[in-house]
């Protein structure tokens, strides 16, 4: 295999990197330029080969969670995820622990513990698949 393929192959997994910022990509890069580097050193394509999967994956193994805690959360949640901890209303009891809340002026479905009735105050507590799950509150 010659060098200019691992040189290649170095570059195209660091721009990929740039582009996606997984943090995992750079690793394959480093690992293609030690299988360049033996290559260069005249050493057979198997050893350059293995070579770029250990090199490649134990800097994954090694680095995993550093990149997890670096790599910030991100910035926007979706509209479900925003609604947990709000405060709605309840507008309609459909059947036991099935309830339709008005949160900021939205309407969602809902289940709920307990025993709850229409304009009853809830917190909401999570969600579970597309339903709210709800408590009542004081």
């Amino acid at each position: 295999m010659d060098i200019l393929i691992w040189v290649f192959l170095a570059v195209i997994f660091a721009i990929f990197e740039l582009i996606t910022t997984a943090f995992v990509l750079v690793w394959f890069a480093v690992g293609s330029i030690v299988a360049a580097i033996l290559n260069y050193l005249g050493f057979d394509v198997y050893v350059q080969f293995i070579a770029f999967v250990i090199v490649s994956l134990m800097l994954i193994l090694s680095t995993r969670k550093f990149a997890d805690r670096i790599t910030p959360e991100p910035s926007k949640k979706t509209t479900a995820d925003r609604l947990i901890g709000k405060h709605g209303k309840i507008i309609r009891k459909l059947d036991d622990n099935k309830y339709i809340v008005n949160i900021n002026g939205e309407e969602w479905s809902a289940n709920g513990e307990g025993d709850m009735d229409v304009n009853d105050k809830v917190e909401i507590l999570g969600i579970d698949s597309i339903k709210l799950i709800i408590k009542k509150i004081d």
